[in-house]
């Protein structure tokens, strides 16, 4: 699927995307004022019209500046009238929002577990009870239990706001190092469980973030973590802690000079080298270096960031490594050459790219080579001798994921579960010799799509590009242009949509409506062409695909404008929100969450520098340029008649912080046409989403379904036509008169 770069580079020549415009032509004004009048229209927001500031020789108005202060009672004050708007309008929703909790709890209402994972002596899964709030972490002695809760967030706050966020034991299972986040924060606090003693011990790391760990080899004593460097640089380093003894002893391992970089380091089972990665921001091409297991050498550069990927995945007698590259390879190949001498010209091909699919990752075991290849968004696996020689598929069912318990070098036989959109996954063995998938056991929920139909279908975007849409459906629903569709989307940092199976798109399927996921480029579904075809300079395309998946699905009669809802959290929210100024006709509703918004603005907020990878650098003036033309903040059209549209984001999130989406509904309700509705839903002692406790997320589905039904009326196909019939035969509220 994906396009070849000198195929890309001709059509960025053919449709004028070559090189950024010397000035920007940005579908609405830069600079202008907010008047008392556009105040009103928009709630009295903070504002200050004094806020111009020129970029690149452009003026640029940012009147809701006074909104990023997130602690100011103004602010505060904002958003709770704006919260008032929302409730107010989808008041007289209860069936909405009533049907739409009780299918949520009753969809959830199940004990879920992941699969076992041994560790030493010790089986470790997570598990939540039907309806609790957050999962918990839990032992045994045998994969079949009987199991015993050792970490429980549960009984951390009253309200579920406190998560685990991440956990990792020691090969032997004697401790483990956990992370606790509160309110849905980024923000983490590392402790150690010794899971003997059923105890904490009094180690406390605090001030972590995107933190991971690496314990020493055959040791439940000692570990490296990724820390940040908390010196203004959006740094992380990686330190030695020993346990017992004091943080402030910890050992520096590496730390690069690079701002906005992350370290992380890794080790394989063959453990012959150290490993250390450094990525810049989000950029998918980490750097990579090593030294030999257990020295104090200096670490060696074998690739630096930002240029191509490199990923060890065995080591051999002899010192060289097989690894998964895209070096010439956008779809990914499986190499072998030694590191220390890493000349290409000496470079061995293994496993070859695939003329479709794209090589995820690879391991070797029981003297097999395995390869997972991502196959029109579904899994593959593949699996070959450590030369290169296909032996055979793994028998997955088509259109499916599988994911593994860990999986250790005297495993004859593993553990799987295999999800898609129908089900949330059954539990199979994997016999390694004969190739067989064996029956364990049927997944606890209570609710199903297997009665749907899953079909693959293909819009044709602005320059010709195929752009694939996964559409989930039942059979009864009729192609007639009245169903209700939502069409999901997001298209970036490399980020694949798979097949995933979760209950609110079981409810809005079984409520009558279709739910359609489309793979636009900027994803990771495809290979790095398909990603680079949707980033920086191309970052437009990722738009023009969302608005062909709309059209191609009103021209096909799955659904008409004021029955299509489109909807997208994160980078998906600037997808939503960018799209819908661009092309408001093609939509009924508007669903946007936790978007970025303000593309000369992200980079100066937490960690949004990261994201220069895929929305280049505000601070160069062709990237400036290049943002202006899709920045929702700075595309709002005065007076433009725009779909209802709900924006959400929540008073914890420190990775996109709410103001992106206060500045955005604010402008909107300002600036647009009076008669458009534009709502804001904040949330509160909530994130960008991971850790959010059961309770509040059914409450934001079911007022979010409350949404979709007041804007473009039931989802039921049977109940809208009905409305449209009832409506026709409405008597006027007006006397008619004859013309004499």
């Amino acid at each position: 699927m994906g396009i070849g770069r000198s195929i890309r580079k001709l059509a960025n020549k053919i449709f004028g995307r070559e090189a950024a415009n010397d000035n920007p032509q940005p579908g609405a004004a830069l600079e202008f004022k907010v008047s008392d009048k556009e105040r009103h229209n928009a709630l009295y927001p903070p504002t200050d019209n004094k806020v111009v500031e020129d970029l690149h020789g452009v003026k640029v108005s940012d009147p809701f500046r006074p909104l990023e202060n997130l602690d100011a009672p103004e602010t505060a004050a904002w958003v709770a009238r704006e919260n008032t708007k929302f409730q107010h309008y989808i008041a007289g929703s209860g069936n909405s929002i009533d049907s739409a909790k009780k299918f949520m709890t009753d969809a959830l209402n199940y004990d879920g577990e992941s699969l076992p994972s041994r560790y030493g002596k010790v089986y470790f899964r997570t598990y939540q009870k039907a309806l609790a709030n957050q999962g918990v972490v839990q032992t045994a002695n045998a994969p079949e239990g009987p199991w015993e809760t050792i970490l429980d967030p549960n009984t951390l706050s009253k309200d579920g706001t406190v998560a685990l966020s991440g956990w990792s034991p020691s090969a032997d299972g004697k401790r483990i190092v956990y992370f606790v986040s509160e309110a849905g924060s980024d923000a983490q606090t590392m402790r150690i469980f010794d899971v003997e003693s059923r105890k904490d011990l009094p180690d406390v790391i605090e001030h972590c973030r995107f933190s991971g760990v690496l314990w020493d080899k055959g040791s439940h004593d000692s570990f490296r973590y990724t820390y940040p460097a908390h010196d203004g640089t959006r740094r992380t380093k990686t330190m030695h802690h020993v346990i017992g003894q004091p943080v402030a002893n910890d050992k520096l391992v590496f730390e690069s000079p690079l701002e906005d970089s992350f370290t992380s380091p890794s080790r394989l089972l063959t453990a012959k080298y150290e490993w250390m990665w450094v990525s810049v921001g989000t950029d998918k091409n980490a750097g990579l270096l090593f030294r030999p297991f257990g020295s104090d050498e200096e670490f060696k550069q074998l690739v630096p960031p930002k240029t191509t990927s490199i990923s060890p995945i065995w080591e051999f007698d002899d010192g060289s490594i097989l690894a998964l590259t895209t070096k010439d390879a956008p779809r990914g190949k499986l190499v072998r050459f030694d590191p220390r001498d890493p000349d290409e010209a000496k470079w061995q091909t293994i496993i070859p790219q695939h003329a479709e699919d794209k090589l995820d990752s690879a391991m070797m075991h029981k003297g097999k080579l395995f390869t997972f290849f991502t196959h029109d968004t579904a899994d593959a696996v593949r699996v070959y001798t450590p030369e290169g020689q296909h032996l055979h598929d793994m028998p997955l069912p088509v259109q499916s994921v599988a994911g593994f318990a860990r999986i250790l070098p005297e495993d004859d036989k593993f553990l799987m579960k295999i999800s898609s959109f129908k089900t949330p996954g059954d539990t199979y063995s994997y016999d390694v010799e004969k190739n067989e998938l064996t029956f364990v056991k049927k997944t606890n929920a209570p609710v199903d799509l297997n009665d749907c139909l899953v079909e693959r279908i293909y819009a044709t975007s602005k320059d010709g590009t195929k752009v694939p849409m996964t559409v989930i459906r039942h059979p009864d629903t009729k192609l007639d242009g009245t169903a209700a569709v939502k069409l999901y989307g997001y298209g970036g940092f490399d980020i694949a949509l798979g097949p995933s199976f979760s209950s609110s798109l079981a409810h809005f399927v079984k409520s009558g409506g279709i739910y359609v996921q489309a793979n636009l480029r900027g994803g990771g579904e495809f290979g790095e062409d398909w990603y680079n075809g949707g980033r920086r300079d191309n970052k437009q395309n990722v738009f023009d695909d969302f608005a062909a998946c709309a059209e191609f699905l009103i021209k096909e009669k799955y659904t008409s404008p004021s029955r299509l809802v489109i909807n997208g959290g994160s980078n998906g929210g600037l997808l939503t929100s960018a799209t819908m100024l661009q092309r408001p006709e093609l939509f009924g509703a508007v669903i946007t969450e936790v978007p970025v918004t303000d593309l000369f603005r992200f980079h100066l907020a937490t960690y949004g520098a990261a994201w220069k990878s895929d929305y280049g650098d505000p601070g160069i003036k062709e990237d400036f340029n290049t943002a202006a033309k899709y920045s929702p903040l700075h595309n709002v059209k005065p007076k433009a008649k725009y779909p209802p549209h709900l924006i959400k984001t929540a008073d914890h999130d420190d990775r996109v912080v709410p103001w992106h989406s206060f500045k955005l509904a604010a402008t909107l309700q300002a600036k647009s046409c009076k008669k458009n509705l534009t709502l804001l839903r904040v949330e509160d002692k909530a994130g960008h989403g991971a850790g959010k406790p059961l309770s509040k997320y059914i409450q934001d589905y079911a007022e979010t379904f409350a949404f979709i039904e007041k804007a473009i009326g039931p989802v039921d196909q049977k109940a809208y036509k009905a409305r449209l019939v009832a409506e026709k035969h409405k008597p006027c509220k007006f006397k008619c008169h004859k013309r004499s």
